[in-house]
């Protein structure tokens, strides 16, 4: 049976939802999809409410509630865990099962239509791994499976075929089997709401507590994670590589030792941060030899264009058990820089990669950058960003300063504006091209005391309050509400073109550009190529 996440969270502690999970995996039902820890977002009786396991099959939409350890009942008041330290007073399992299941009802109902108008029969199964309850009056033995019927997971299949035929009976409106594009409707709905996962910026800036949906494309990737023991994801910058590299180093660390590496120094020290409540080695490329006598379970590259090199992966095959052959990996791409930095992506080693794994994309939605911004890169560099997600936007704004003083005094400007309308400083990011901050304007700024080095918090428990200034390199791989491109000059644009395409996709909504003498007419001839390359 498909389940939904592929791999269990770390997180997850329950010995017994570990056991139906498993056990769930491995029924032989091609059709079927399981679905665990569903939240829901409201409850009548509770402030969250949440489902063990939903599964969907062509004839139910069944609720399973799943117990593990001990289990006590006293004077009708439940309590859960082991003598001395147990949870409760709690309802029964049956009253969870029961009001998850009328509750998860009428809010699927209000998004794809009356469950029992569409004749799609639901019902609930409780599961206690390792006990046996007496039979009670609050449920029938067809709602139920302990320890004896369960039988270490062996008897799941039969239990839920019982279940399935005692909840037929008991909704006469059930239409059978349920169409499949209902079946999908269902799936759609729940999935982007059940699986949430950490939104990189808000991990990386401090900002408010804020969680961002995986998209279907996305969803779809991390679902090739079981059936692919060596996956190349390819996308633009903004279709969540990064987001979803996270998200597979924490499935595959529930099943074996992981390996999460990058060129960024800066990426792998803010990863680091995000993977720290799981079993993850998170180190740049540079620092792979302090972990090169060992041989991982699953290496995660992310940023691999940064590593298309026959040296980088001779290094990284030795890490990883089997090599990059016969082992188990993901590599994250963007092949964009084939264009934008030609002499620093070797087009054979790459080659050589999509032999030994499955590649997929590039991936089609960019869920990080506002129209605007995603028409602007496109246009000057042609590089392919995927469709804009994120919505509409301002223009990016282009000033043409006389000189570096010039260039302060606009730059306060419009730091000043930005503050009158009540933006935060913490949400805008000063990037440099030259990379020198003994050399930037930013120096010259009104605000030069108070501002930070992204460098100096990127990865640490310091938060980020005031304006930050970091070079383009360094901020690879990270993103700010507003981007303002400082100390560009002319020649950081001969005959490559990364500099605007990673400084101007960190920008999510606001795009800044501060253009030196001759750097306007160089972008002219730059945009010109792109649309000469586009066949415009």
């Amino acid at each position: 049976m498909r389940i939904i996440p592929s791999e269990i969270s770390s997180s997850t502690r329950s010995r017994a939802e570990r056991s139906v999970f498993a056990a769930l995996k491995a029924i032989p039902d091609q059709q079927s999809v399981a679905l665990h820890s569903v939240h829901l977002g409201r409850h009548r009786t509770k402030r969250v409410g949440e489902i063990d396991f939903v599964v969907i099959t062509p004839d139910i939409l069944l609720f399973i509630e799943v117990k593990g350890g001990r289990v006590v009942q006293e004077d009708g008041k439940w309590y859960y865990g082991p003598a001395g330290r147990e949870e409760g007073p709690k309802e029964s399992p049956f009253a969870q099962a029961s009001g998850g299941m009328h509750e998860f009802e009428r809010k699927l109902g209000t998004l794809i239509g009356d469950l029992r108008g569409l004749g799609v029969p639901s019902g609930y199964l409780v599961i206690t791994t390792d006990i046996d309850l007496d039979r009670t009056t609050e449920f029938e033995p067809e709602q139920y499976l302990g320890r004896t019927a369960y039988d270490g997971s062996r008897g799941l299949a039969k239990g839920i075929e019982r279940a399935t035929r005692f909840w037929l009976g008991r909704n006469r409106w059930a239409r059978t089997p349920i169409p499949s594009d209902v079946r999908r409707r269902m799936l759609d709905a729940i999935r982007p709401d059940f699986d949430l996962v950490p939104n990189l910026q808000s991990r990386l800036t401090d900002l408010d507590v804020a969680f961002e949906r995986l998209t279907n494309e996305q969803m779809d990737r991390l679902d090739e994670l079981e059936s692919n023991p060596r996956l190349i994801w390819t996308g633009g910058a903004g279709t969540g590589k990064t987001f979803l590299a996270a998200e597979a180093a924490r499935r595959k660390s529930a099943v074996g030792s992981v390996l999460f590496t990058c060129a960024s120094s800066t990426l792998a020290s803010h990863m680091t941060r995000i993977l720290a409540d799981d079993a993850i080695t998170v180190l740049p490329f540079d620092r792979l030899y302090e972990v090169e006598h060992r041989a991982f379970d699953h290496l995660i590259v992310d940023e691999a264009q940064d590593l298309m090199a026959f040296d980088s992966l001779g290094v990284l095959e030795e890490l990883v058990s089997g090599g990059l052959e016969n082992g188990r990996w993901i590599f994250m791409l963007d092949q964009n820089n084939q264009v934008l930095t030609p002499d620093a992506y070797d087009s054979e080693a790459w080659d050589y990669l999509s032999t030994l794994g499955s590649v997929y994309g590039p991936m089609k939605r960019n869920c990080r950058n506002t129209v605007q911004i995603v028409k602007q890169v496109q246009l000057f560099t042609g590089a392919d960003l995927g469709v804009a997600s994120a919505g509409e936007g301002e223009p990016a704004q282009f000033v043409y300063p006389q000189d570096a003083h010039h260039e302060v005094d606009l730059l306060d400007s419009y730091v000043s504006q930005l503050v009158e309308q009540d933006v935060s400083l913490r949400d805008i990011t000063l990037l440099s091209a030259s990379g020198n901050w003994e050399t930037s304007s930013a120096r010259l700024s009104q605000r030069a005391s108070k501002i930070q080095r992204f460098t100096d918090v990127v990865g640490s428990e310091h938060t980020r309050h005031r304006l930050t200034w970091s070079s383009i390199a360094d901020f690879k791989g990270h993103e700010s509400h507003i981007v303002c491109l400082i100390d560009l000059e002319p020649e950081q644009l001969e005959g490559r073109l990364d500099t605007i395409y990673v400084a101007w996709t960190r920008a999510r909504a606001q795009l800044w550009v501060s253009c030196r003498p001759g750097v306007r007419r160089k972008l002219a001839t730059v945009g010109a190529a792109a649309l000469h390359r586009n066949g415009a």
